[in-house]
């Protein structure tokens, strides 16, 4: 995958990003979050822009970059509000992205899919997965599939060094306007994202056992979507559907993608789940 040869750019150009001793005496030496993920990870990010640095911690575009919540994502919020380090961003998300296109065909044809103890690498790239699968038929062998590509992507990162991965499972699409009001069979769609989370949790747990030198950690998306839906009227939101592109006066900035509310509690529930030393504890 096209993601996989940028990683392993990043990975193996570590030591010239980081620069030499003499540059780094003055400043703090930095850590790296590589991400891979859809619409709700992307901040707009091109390899060949503006790197990374202390003063520009995305490199391109600046913070908040190019996201789909109206300002910060979750990744925003847990590099800056949530962050006890210097963090330097490398963020190759892709709107509509998944984790295999011959699997589960993005959106568009044109979406792209899927080293040492500085690294940490992020992975959101559950939600179209099953937002583009749930309702067809053979879920479970399909689930099986896609979760068995995810992790060999996730092997390859190892492979190229990477030893701290934090995986973020599938968002309960079941709550989101465009599924409530086109009529889809909520019911079903629940049961897929949970199907989906369930197969992720097990390989995540093989993947712990087979590697010991890693760390792996697990976040609940469901967590930071729940706390904000279930008491809508704590962020500033009419009811639990309104949307607005604002990001702030509603908890949905559209119909499919979470506003600033729902995306600074997932940051917040992936510095707390990672926790030191890259966010707070």
């Amino acid at each position: 995958m096209a993601f996989l040869c940028v990683a392993a750019t990043i990975l193996s150009g570590l030591s010239f990003v980081m620069g030499s001793p003499a540059d780094l005496a003055s400043v703090a030496v930095p850590r790296y979050f590589v991400t891979f993920g859809s619409s709700t990870t992307q901040t707009g990010f091109r390899s060949n822009g503006t790197l990374p640095s202390a003063g520009n911690i995305l490199g391109n575009p600046s913070l908040p970059g190019w996201t789909t919540s109206g300002g910060l994502n979750w990744l925003g919020y847990a590099l800056t509000e949530f962050n006890r380090t210097l963090t330097l961003s490398y963020n190759l998300a892709v709107g509509g992205a998944t984790t295999d296109q011959v699997l589960i065909p993005p959106y568009s044809p044109t979406v792209k899919t899927f080293v040492d103890q500085t690294f940490l690498v992020g992975i959101w790239i559950a939600n179209n997965d099953v937002g583009e699968s749930w309702n067809k038929p053979g879920l479970p062998e399909l689930y099986e599939k896609v979760s068995k590509r995810y992790f060999e992507q996730v092997q390859r990162l190892h492979d190229l060094g990477a030893r701290n991965f934090v995986i973020i499972n599938s968002a309960p699409q079941q709550e989101t306007p465009l599924m409530r009001t086109n009529g889809a069979d909520l019911v079903k769609l629940k049961a897929a994202v949970d199907l989906y989370n369930d197969i992720m949790a097990r390989n995540v747990r093989a993947f712990r056992k087979s590697h010991c030198g890693a760390r792996t950690w697990l976040v609940d998306a469901g967590a930071a979507y729940y706390e904000a839906l279930d008491d809508p009227a704590r962020f500033g939101a009419l009811d639990d559907m309104c949307e607005n592109l604002d990001g702030k006066s509603c908890l949905w900035w559209n119909n499919y993608h979470p506003g600033l509310a729902i995306h600074r509690l997932l940051g917040a529930e992936v510095a707390r789940v990672v926790g030191a030393p890259w966010f707070k504890a």
